[in-house]
């Protein structure tokens, strides 16, 4: 009976949601910066228009400076820290993605991948200000 106590105490333990406040904690404790931030990855980076979308009854004026503020709340060095990623990590997926390769389903071989190579270099492109 003490071992299903423990088994029962483990799975209690690993299901608990305890382990969410230290997420919580870096993004300042407003509970809407996830869905903020998620919002702001998918729309391409645009605060305003992702305030306007969790608050449609704000102005479009209000959406600018508040999205603006909220996008000033996240922490994202934290964020990174907190899934072990860096700056150096990134600079490996870019440099990955500026090589990237796929194979040709007609022949089997391994051709350049145009379609993510493109896309990669908007982003390094964007990063060296061209």
């Amino acid at each position: 009976m003490d071992t299903a106590q423990t088994d029962q105490e483990l799975f209690e333990k690993e299901f608990n949601t305890n382990h969410i406040l230290p997420i919580n904690e870096m993004l300042g404790g407003d509970k809407e910066i996830p869905f903020f931030l998620d919002e702001w990855l998918k729309n391409g980076l645009n605060a305003s228009a992702v305030y306007k979308t969790l608050h449609p009854k704000v102005s479009d004026a209000s959406a600018r400076v508040l999205g603006s503020k909220k996008l000033a709340k996240i922490n994202i060095s934290a964020i990174l820290a907190g899934y072990d990623l860096g700056v150096n990590d990134y600079i490996v997926g870019l440099k990955e993605g500026l090589t990237a390769m796929k194979f040709n389903e007609l022949t089997g071989e391994k051709v350049p991948d145009y379609r993510t190579r493109l896309e990669y270099h908007r982003i390094l492109g964007k990063l060296l200000g061209f």
